[in-house]
């Protein structure tokens, strides 16, 4: 059984300044959201920095629990390690929390003389670190294991939210493109794209189930990043005679949260927008099959809770295989999810049957005013 070291808390009463080595990607930056807001609560008078990649520093602007977001150019290797030495010798730190606890972040904090230093005990970092942490057990959540990253420091957090601020011109644009492609309610985005091929729902699943919904009277709205434009042109293609619009590529990430945000449902991958609705209170169908629901699934979707969503997982025998898939690119994890069983998850979560959903839709449109709800 590992035992964290009790000893260096003593090291440090309340920091003045302190740096946060944030993650590189979306979900993973929102995950330790909680851990950032128990750092502010408990040194409410602290400097607090964090360092991030660019699609996690994103998400990130704006919250009230960091006073300085740092983006960590898009480079690797060397670069990335002198970008980060120069960061911890001008910042002056008292105090480094190492999300990223690897090896070198380690060693380039002890070598530019940051007194404390908090991380997980891996990757030979242990040696390196003044409060190491045990690192994340299998079946552990990475929220609370990030949160334990704060806590070596005293700052307990009773409660796990985690949080996403959405600016108001970002909310003005949701509404400016709700009311431009007249969609009307209620709304369910599909989150059509992921980082890798094995956490993507196969295209035609998506153009399936945009078909089912738009004939039930929920308007689908394809969301994602610009990279999967083509994916979304496919899939609009294969939903021919379906009126499908797309957000695909036309926001960056605070607008993206506003439009999530607006609607009723999401559906999505393991990626990060399902987190950044998981954040914003939006309820979730999560589709998983490549990666470990209890790791990094929606954070407080769970079997008692069928307000927030539902995680869809088969736990095939080759599941979860992550970054190394077995099947040779049939990923039969995700297309045993087939959009009918997917849509009968959206219209149980929107408050009944298909055909239940499409009689009160037809009935909310006759008796609505003009004009799109806000």
């Amino acid at each position: 059984m590992y035992e964290e070291e009790k000893g260096p808390a003593q090291l440090i009463s309340e920091p003045r300044r302190l740096l946060a080595v944030n993650l590189n990607y979306l979900g993973d930056a929102v995950f330790t959201t909680p851990a950032l807001a128990a750092l502010r609560r408990r040194f409410p008078h602290a400097h607090i920095d964090v360092l991030a990649g660019e699609r996690a520093a994103a998400v990130l602007e704006g919250s009230p629990d960091i006073d300085r977001l740092l983006r960590r150019p898009a480079r690797s290797g060397l670069a990335r390690s002198v970008f980060l030495y120069k960061v911890l010798r001008a910042g002056r730190y008292d105090a480094v929390v190492l999300f990223q606890s690897v090896f070198s972040s380690a060693a380039l904090a002890r070598l530019a003389g940051v007194p404390v230093r908090v991380g997980f005990a891996q990757d030979g970092a242990r040696p390196l670190l003044t409060h190491p942490v045990a690192p994340r057990a299998a079946g552990e959540h990475v929220i609370p294991a990030y949160a334990r990253l704060a806590g070596a420091l005293g700052a307990a957090e009773a409660e796990l939210r985690l949080k996403v601020t959405v600016p108001a011109a970002d909310d003005e644009f949701a509404w400016q493109f709700r009311r431009d492609h007249e969609l009307g309610h209620p709304i369910a985005g599909l989150v059509i794209g992921a980082t890798r091929p094995q956490k993507r729902w196969p295209e035609e699943h998506w153009a399936a189930l945009a078909a089912k919904l738009q004939a039930a009277g929920v308007a689908a709205v394809l969301l994602g990043g610009p990279e999967e434009a083509d994916a979304a042109a496919r899939i609009r293609a294969l939903a021919a005679g379906t009126p499908l619009v797309s957000a695909v590529g036309r926001t960056d990430t605070k607008q993206l949260a506003a439009l999530l945000a607006r609607c009723q449902v999401v559906v999505s991958g393991d990626t990060g927008p399902l987190h950044v609705a998981t954040a914003l209170d939006v309820p979730v169908v999560a589709l998983y099959g490549s990666t470990d629901p209890a790791a990094t699934g929606p954070w407080g979707v769970t079997a008692d809770r069928p307000a927030r969503g539902t995680v869809l997982y088969e736990a095939l025998p080759c599941a979860p295989c992550r970054k190394s898939p077995t099947c040779g690119g049939e990923f039969p994890c995700l297309r045993l999810l087939t959009p009918e069983r997917v849509g009968e998850v959206v219209f149980s979560i929107l408050g009944g049957s298909k055909r239940r959903l499409s009689l009160a839709m037809a009935a909310a449109a006759a008796a609505a005013p003009q004009g799109t709800p806000r």
